[in-house]
């Protein structure tokens, strides 16, 4: 049974990973037809998947490019649609535009940010390892 599920997952992450690659990066659409699947436990492994595409297009030059065309349209969504259109020829530039919009889309805001920091440091000196409080200079 286990080896069943684990072939089940290993056939399905790669089918995830060959429609990333023949929708150009569609992220989104990914994402809403395994919903739409609705195949239990499988969205932790689709989120992998994306994480992992991710972090491989990260590292290619296209999406510096990507990143540096996105910030001159203020990451407007029909601009991004027409960069995609005008790089048609390109489809790593396809798939480079379409993940920088993503990751800009889920990077956390400013407020988010903070919030993120003052919990850190509140876990940090709730643990005892450090403390914050009542540490004066003498007068």
């Amino acid at each position: 049974m286990i080896q069943n599920q684990s072939d089940f997952i290993e056939r399905e992450t790669r089918q995830i990973k060959i429609r990333l690659q023949k929708t150009l990066g569609d992220i989104e659409g990914c994402r809403h037809h395994y919903l739409l699947e609705a195949i239990p436990g499988m969205m932790p492994v689709v989120e992998q998947v994306i994480q992992e595409f991710i972090a491989e297009t990260k590292n290619s030059v296209e999406f510096a490019h990507a990143q540096e065309e996105l910030q001159h349209v203020n990451y407007d969504a029909d601009d991004l649609a027409r960069l995609v259109d005008q790089y048609a020829a390109q489809p790593q530039m396809q798939i480079a535009l379409k993940v920088a919009y993503e990751t800009w889309k889920n990077a956390p805001g400013s407020q988010e940010l903070l919030r993120q920091i003052v919990d850190h440091a509140d876990s940090i000196s709730s643990s005892g390892s450090e403390t914050f409080t009542s540490s004066q200079a003498p007068t």
